[in-house]
């Protein structure tokens, strides 16, 4: 039978988190009935995080590793996942599991009326969040939705969520085109879905906040606005033409 998904985590010098994150997600999917893959992309950590991958995948088919020396971002390892996903649908998430794996059932159902690309959002009807991240961090990434829903599309509204998934022939197209690895990758995402007139869901997802975050405030405010005014630019520029 044919992959029906592949499940892309990048992970950066996740030592600490690892054992916890690979449970959850493998005691939902080897319960599921379909073939599934679980890809794991390290991005250049240098702690013990891809030793803790290759012990996991060792004598199972199902997991794959993707590694590399150098860390070039969060946006840089899911693409390289995507890059050799096999699965008829591509989920990327994170490690921490903010969002509960469990919630891609909901997912094939968007996929099931048409829909192209499901991205997950904790700010429609129906979604929760459990726990909150800190103030500043909440309030911060409000302001980047702003921005994005002003110069990308303002239809969308919850640009930062982590929990994204595509059919295959969607994702290869635009991950391909990906030309931003740091906060705003999800931005560029949804300017290419809007570009290539993609038919995207916003499904509500059960969302907590996970301690740990590799985000910088400082460094990444500045690179989200830069990210952003070069999707603009690559636009403009004809930079994504298909």
């Amino acid at each position: 039978m044919a992959t029906k998904l592949s499940v892309v985590v990048p992970c950066y010098n996740e030592e600490n988190r690892f054992q916890k994150g690979l449970t959850h997600y493998l005691s939902y999917l080897s319960k599921q009935k379909y073939p599934w893959e679980l890809i794991l992309v390290n991005d250049g950590s240098h702690d013990q995080t891809v030793e803790l991958m290759r012990d996991s995948a060792r004598g199972k088919s199902n997991i794959q590793i993707v590694t590399y020396s150098r860390n070039h971002g969060k946006g840089y390892a899911i693409i390289q996942g995507v890059k050799t996903a096999h699965g008829q649908y591509i989920l990327f998430t994170d490690l921490d599991h903010s969002v509960p794996i469990a919630t891609v059932e909901s997912f094939f159902k968007y996929f099931e009326k048409g829909y192209q690309a499901v991205i997950g959002s904790r700010r429609v009807k129906e979604a929760k969040i459990l726990i909150h991240q800190h103030f500043l961090r909440e309030l911060l990434g409000k302001g980047f939705t702003l921005l994005v829903r002003l110069l990308i599309d303002w239809q969308i509204k919850d640009a930062t969520c982590g929990f994204k998934a595509f059919e295959k022939n969607i994702a290869q197209k635009i991950f391909s085109k990906i030309t931003v690895y740091d906060w705003a990758f999800d931005a560029e995402i949804l300017f290419l879905c809007k570009k290539y007139k993609i038919k995207v869901a916003q499904a509500p997802v059960t969302w907590s906040d996970v301690r740990g975050t590799k985000v910088s405030l400082k460094k990444d405010i500045f690179r989200s606005l830069t990210g952003l005014i070069k999707i603009r630019l690559n636009g403009l520029q004809g930079k994504y033409s298909s």
